[in-house]
């Protein structure tokens, strides 16, 4: 069930923060695997948490696992009895085709029920959105960069978001 929380804003786009997803509530309960993709980014936010191991490295792991082949994936995922996954980075849509990958082999052996996000910095455009979400991605969390927080609305990031 859907927790709901108090209204805090809509925007233009339509969204606004009013209920836990679903794919954060799985994170919540400890039940989603976290696929880091590439340490690969173009940003310098702030607030990016990655160690020297990871940050600016085109490097995979799931969970803390260094990943050299999918079946290492499937293995992390099995291991913790995944019901989801994570997509994170870096930048992840930098290498989208490996993304596109991840998702496809994650949705063929654990089904559609596998619930997978995506955070990204970027904007994708509209054919970029259409490939993850016809690879099967369920979520896609925007993290626009801080000088564009105040100015959100009528910036790429808002119509990225409106598409998606």
């Amino acid at each position: 069930m859907t927790e709901k929380l108090t209204v805090i804003e809509r925007d233009e786009s339509g969204s606004y923060n009013n209920f836990l997803t679903d794919g954060c509530r799985c994170c919540r309960e400890g039940a989603k695997m976290v696929l880091f993709v590439t340490g690969i980014c173009h940003r310098e936010c702030f607030f990016c948490p990655l160690s020297e191991e990871r940050k600016n490295l085109d490097v995979v792991f799931a969970n803390e696992r260094a990943v050299f082949s999918d079946a290492d994936i499937l293995e992390e995922a099995r291991s913790m009895d995944s019901e989801g996954t994570g997509i994170t980075g870096g930048e992840p849509l930098l290498e989208l085709e490996r993304v596109i990958r991840y998702i496809r082999l994650l949705k063929n052996e654990f089904g559609k029920e596998h619930h997978i996000h995506l955070y990204t910095s970027a904007a994708p455009a509209a054919d970029v959105l259409k490939k993850l979400s016809d690879a099967g991605l369920d979520e896609i969390r925007f993290h626009p960069p801080a000088e564009l927080w105040k100015n959100l609305p009528g910036s790429v990031y808002a119509e990225s978001l409106k598409t998606a």
